[in-house]
């Protein structure tokens, strides 16, 4: 019974505030977008989406992740469900979406917190390591584009898609009201079905985890320390960090102001931990957040896929470590 109640707690801790965040970006740019504002990125957003062979749709989707990423896929979700985004448009938009978040995190993670608890060198690599998942993943986005969406001629522009004829008598200015009225009328049901998806998944991930589901993470830790040559101290560290990155750095600081562990054994027993953490944050927080917006079957491919492309760059940079640091 405790642990039901646990994962009740867990998801109303999850859910409120994503949803907050969910109905500010999904009202919000749906809001912008009434006001005609989008067609000013226009110059910026354009021929991003274009060498991918993708819609201007995925453009201002783009340019909204560089703010807010739940505003991208909220956004995103919108064209879709507006049936201006093909299903294979949609997912390769959804993980262009994720790409500014690897270079924004230099500025609000790696610089401000692992440059001084892991030193510059060891920041550097994990600097590396974020800009290659990013720079993966553009790739991905432009190679499936040029591949396997053949490029359409549209006839709607998503910079400008709520400016009205100006030879049509009713186009004028609307009033902030009507602006207001129009915008929830929009999404609302999309709103009412991203917060039932989220509660619904997220709760029955975290009773998974809960009733010991999910427990088999821990049992490849050791054996993973033991393939790598790594001290026992270590297995604390990466434990820590799979659930929580913060936590399990600043435990990994600790081991090497204390010289129980060298530079060498720390980020490799952080780059091999990150393949285990990667996996199981994006069960816990991240799939349960892309099936509310993108619905079960994109958001799951859309989440398969940044999750595969971000440890295929974890291995690239842990082998790149074993061979040459």
């Amino acid at each position: 019974m405790t642990s039901i109640f646990a994962s009740i707690e867990y998801t109303a801790s999850i859910v409120l505030p994503m949803g907050g965040v969910m109905f500010l970006s999904l009202f919000g740019i749906e809001f912008f977008m009434q006001m005609g504002l989008m067609k000013h990125l226009k110059p910026l957003g354009k021929p991003i989406a274009g060498f991918a062979n993708l819609p201007s749709e995925s453009a201002v989707s783009f340019l909204a992740a560089i703010g807010s990423m739940i505003a991208a896929h909220t956004m995103a979700a919108g064209f879709h469900a507006d049936q201006r985004l093909t299903d294979r448009e949609l997912i390769l938009t959804g993980v262009l979406n994720t790409v500014p978040f690897h270079f924004k995190e230099t500025l609000t993670f790696q610089l401000p917190v692992i440059l001084p608890l892991l030193g510059l060198k060891l920041c550097l690599v994990y600097i590396t390591a974020f800009w290659l998942t990013g720079f993966i993943k553009i790739g991905f986005v432009v190679l499936g584009g040029r591949f396997f969406i053949s490029k359409r001629k549209q006839t709607r522009d998503a910079f400008s898609t709520f400016e009205c004829d100006p030879l049509d008598p009713g186009c004028g200015p609307r009033p902030w009201k009507r602006l207001v009225s129009d915008t929830w009328n929009t999404r609302k049901k999309m709103f009412s079905r991203m917060m039932t998806t989220l509660t619904a998944v997220t709760l029955a991930i975290q009773l998974l985890t809960n009733f010991g589901m999910l427990k088999w993470f821990e049992q490849i830790i050791i054996p993973m320390t033991a393939l790598f040559d790594l001290p026992p101290g270590v297995v604390g560290p990466i434990s820590t960090y799979v659930f929580s990155p913060t936590v399990g750095i600043t435990y990994m600081s600790n081991l090497l102001n204390q010289g129980t562990v060298t530079p060498f054994q720390a980020i490799v027993a952080l780059l091999a931990g990150s393949l285990l953490m990667i996996p199981v944050t994006r069960l816990r927080r991240t799939l349960p957040r892309y099936t509310s917006i993108y619905g079960i079957r994109n958001g799951f491919s859309i989440c398969a896929w940044t999750t595969f492309l971000s440890m295929l760059s974890r291995v690239m940079i842990l082998t790149w470590v074993l061979v040459f640091f």
